[in-house]
């Protein structure tokens, strides 16, 4: 498929040097990161906190040792 996409020159720049680097085209460089980036993304939307059940406790914490400041 054919699309348009307006980039920032910078970014295009250290785009076709990375590709130029790698020895690959442009469009192969512009598919690996998007599909990079989408995979990312579909990892991040799982639920991390199953995974962290039974891998510890909040006993010993309080709001006043969060780091944030009210």
């Amino acid at each position: 498929m054919r699309t348009s996409v307006d980039l920032p020159d910078e970014l295009m720049k250290k785009a076709k040097i990375k590709a130029v680097e790698e020895g690959i085209s442009l469009k192969d460089l512009i598919i690996r990161s998007l599909r990079n980036e989408l995979d990312q993304t579909k990892e991040i939307q799982g639920t991390p906190w199953k995974d962290l059940k039974g891998k510890g406790t909040a006993s010993g914490l309080s709001a006043d040792k969060s780091g944030f400041e009210e």
